[in-house]
């Protein structure tokens, strides 16, 4: 017998209200003002745009938020998803380089969680996990974004004066993990 699935009602009544897309609708769109993602994109090589997602992920804030959404039980391949996707739509790159990004961000992303200390973590979603979990939290979602965003910022203004490692390997044996405010303080010992 077929599993039946329980759709949530608000979810049907939302999908039955929304207005669909209209087919040819982006060729009336203003061509004065593109979107970012309809533009060319910054960046069409592989090296440069892993080390500038290298820099924005080791950011302070975006590493903590990344740690922060890998701990609330995300797995690494939603997180690598929201950052690609967010590059995509900003601009950064195009479909076919977000798609060989994939497995680089993944590692990325797996080394800086490792880095922080945290060993257990899901790579990717179980089809028998996907019925029960939900994607990651919009709030969570919004805040990386916002994180990602004032990072990116950051790094274009000072790219200049980055000197960077030759390897991804070399620049995370020399990050420094950041403190959570509720570790326990170190205090020096006086001789």
């Amino acid at each position: 017998m077929a599993k039946t699935k329980n759709y949530s009602q608000d979810g049907l009544a939302f999908l039955a209200n929304k207005k669909p897309a209209i087919p040819g609708q982006s060729l009336t769109n203003n061509p004065e003002a593109p979107r970012p993602f309809e533009k060319s994109p910054k960046y069409v090589e592989l090296q440069p745009c892993l080390d500038t997602l290298f820099i924005q992920l080791t950011e302070p804030e975006a590493y903590r938020a990344i740690v922060d959404l890998i701990d609330d039980g995300n797995t690494i391949s939603d997180v690598a998803q929201i950052i690609l996707t967010m590059g995509f739509q900003d601009g950064l790159w195009n479909p076919d380089l977000m798609m060989i990004l994939i497995e680089p961000t993944m590692y990325l992303i797996m080394s800086l969680v490792e880095k922080a200390g945290r060993l257990e973590y899901t790579i990717v979603r179980d089809d028998e996990d996907d019925a029960n979990d939900s994607e990651p939290e919009e709030e969570d979602v919004s805040q990386l974004e916002k994180i990602l965003v004032e990072a990116t910022n950051r790094t274009t203004k000072n790219s200049k004066s980055v000197k960077m490692p030759s390897t991804l390997a070399e620049k995370l044996d020399d990050l420094e993990v950041p403190k959570s405010l509720l570790e326990k303080q170190e205090e020096e010992v006086q001789e």
